[in-house]
């Protein structure tokens, strides 16, 4: 799978420190939008469709996790 922006991983490690739930995409993605993250977002939707890709979060989450360590 492609390298996952900095800002990205910057995004996810925001919304887990403020207790989001990381197993919930919808959680996690309202999280975003409140705090006005419309273009990261997008990042996790197919390119030319409306279908969120569940394998990309996964695993930009997994990164995310790995860098914190």
């Amino acid at each position: 799978m492609s390298k996952i922006p900095e800002e990205i991983l910057s995004k996810l490690a925001d919304a887990e420190q403020a207790g989001i739930n990381m197993k919930s995409p919808k959680a996690v993605v309202t999280h975003m939008l409140a705090q006005g993250e419309k273009e990261s977002i997008l990042f996790f939707y197919k390119p030319g469709t409306i279908d969120f890709d569940f394998d990309k979060y996964d695993y930009a989450v997994k990164e995310m996790r790995q860098r914190k360590n």
